[in-house]
């Protein structure tokens, strides 16, 4: 199998500027319709993001944690997809599909690989961007490092 061919590696990286604004625009296009009851499941306060430059100062300001399990399985809105086949079919169906063989190869030629996002209010955690790359990660064994936000005490 394809897998097993290669040793992969987790060059988690912080994410560049393109990839934090495609972030803050995906959150402001799910904003109103979506982000507004997710955060209440989280226990934030609405809107999460003031906006971009907050957005960008919240991720400043996160911690970067490898993720174990239990506290995986904790964080709303996680596929936990546990083969290749079954995450290609779940993003196949997404309104913008993700390339999971672009992801795999990220991770066999070391590329750098933005942090997902996690954000935590005080009712739970919720993953922000990313879940594609964290399933991707934890089928190949490799560690799953996020950035997280904890958006129970920004201004």
């Amino acid at each position: 199998m394809r897998l097993l061919e290669f040793e992969y590696k987790a060059n988690w990286s912080f994410p560049n500027m393109q990839t934090m604004q495609a972030d803050f625009t995906e959150y402001k296009k799910k904003e109103d319709r979506k982000w507004k009851g997710r955060s209440q499941t989280i226990g934030s306060r609405f809107p999460i993001f003031n906006d971009f430059a907050h957005f960008q100062q919240s991720l400043k300001n996160a911690q970067v944690r490898t993720l174990d399990d239990a506290t995986d399985s904790k964080i709303y809105n996680r596929s936990h997809t546990s083969s290749v086949e079954d995450l290609k079919d779940m993003v196949g169906s997404y309104y913008q599909p993700r390339d999971v063989d672009r992801i795999i190869r990220g991770f066999e030629e070391g590329v750098p690989m933005p942090y997902p996002i996690v954000i935590e209010g005080d009712s739970g955690a919720w993953i922000l961007a990313g879940n594609t790359r964290l399933d991707t990660a934890g089928i190949l064994g490799l560690p799953k490092k996020v950035l997280w936000v904890d958006v129970r005490n920004i201004g």
